[in-house]
Order: structure tokens, then C-alpha cells, then sequence
């Protein structure tokens, strides 16, 4: 498993120099190679600790945003709060998707030219199968009505669905993002 894990991230990797090769607009093309990356960093948390049905999200969430951050330079911090919840295997690629989603639009939207700023993120457990993932800007908020119609809303209504969720964006002092989402591998199932 940790093979076939490994060999999996390798290919999404080589997608990636095929899109780096394409005359796409520039946009368009991080969009798509972000996206892939934050794939990619599922199966490194599989494979790299063993995690074949399931994934830290204490691990797996950072892994991602870390990665979008970095591209901004010192210009905009993240905060984490993030229990140490087993994501089912199925569900990490999902929620990887949802996180660089949320956190790309607020580096896109809330923080224009050189402002700077500061991205929270918690996901706390509730009960059952489900948790709470919150992430908020300070930035300048929001307007969902801009982008209602755009791949990335799309993308967020489909995972969302995907993970049995509701999700709601509130303008406080920036944007807040909040999900309801059934996540959480249990201990005594399977996934």
C-alpha cells in the first residue's frame, strides 16, 4: 500500500509538469496546480506514516496550507487549531480539496496588493462521525455573489455534498468560513 501510495503522488506530479507545459492563463494554471498539490499531499500522509485508512487532520491540514502560504512570503500567517482527528482515508482527499479551496480564495479576495493578514483554522470533533472546520480571514471579506457561478464554488458545493455537510460563509471581521462535515473514522469501523 505504501507503494502503490507513493506511485500515486509520483503521477500527480508528472500531471503537474504536463500543466506547467500548457499555455494556460497563469490563474488558471496555479489554480490547477494547487489543487493537484493539495492530492498530493493526502497520499504523502498516507504513505509517509502508514495511515492507509485514515489520516491525521493535524497533519494533513497544516501539510496543505502550508504549502499556499509560503508562496505569499511573510504577508499572510495562518493559526492552527486543530484537534488530532483520524480522517477516513476516503474523506482526506475531500477535505484537502476544501481547505486549499477555502484558504486559496481568502489569499486571492481578503488580501489585496501588499495587505497583510492572518488565516485561522480549527476543526474541532463534535459527535459521531462529524466535525466543525472553521476558516477565517481578517481580511477585506467576501462577496459570495462575485464568484457564485466559478470552478472553485463548484468545487466547494461538491465536496461538501461528498462529505454530508452543510457549509455557510459569514462576513466578521473578514469572512468565516464554517462546515459541518462527516469525516471523523471511527475506531470501530472500517471506513
Amino acid at each position: 500500500m505504501r507503494e502503490i501510495h507513493h506511485r500515486v503522488k509520483n503521477n500527480f506530479q508528472s500531471v503537474q509538469a504536463l500543466i506547467r507545459t500548457q499555455q494556460l492563463p497563469k490563474d488558471m494554471q496555479q489554480s490547477l496546480l494547487d489543487r493537484i498539490s493539495a492530492m498530493i499531499a493526502v497520499h504523502e500522509q498516507i504513505y509517509s506514516h502508514d495511515q492507509f485508512s485514515a489520516v491525521s487532520a493535524k497533519a494533513l491540514i497544516p501539510a496543505v496550507v502550508d504549502t499556499l502560504i509560503a508562496a505569499c512570503g511573510d504577508r499572510v500567517s495562518v493559526t492552527y487549531d486543530i484537534e488530532d482527528i483520524a480522517i477516513t482515508a476516503d474523506h482526506a482527499t475531500p477535505v484537502a480539496l476544501l481547505a486549499n479551496e477555502i484558504v486559496t480564495n481568502a489569499l486571492k479576495y481578503a488580501f489585496h496588493g501588499e495587505r497583510k493578514g492572518v488565516i485561522s483554522i480549527s476543526l474541532k470533533r463534535l459527535s459521531g462521525r462529524r466535525a466543525c472546520l472553521v476558516i477565517a480571514d481578517d481580511g477585506i471579506g467576501f462577496d459570495k455573489t462575485i464568484s457564485a457561478a466559478g470552478m472553485g464554488t463548484r468545487l466547494v458545493r461538491g465536496v461538501i455534498s461528498q462529505l454530508h455537510g452543510e457549509h455557510i460563509y459569514e462576513r466578521r471581521d473578514g469572512t468565516v468560513f464554517t462546515a459541518e462535515l462527516e469525516i471523523v473514522a471511527l475506531p470501530d469501523t472500517k471506513s
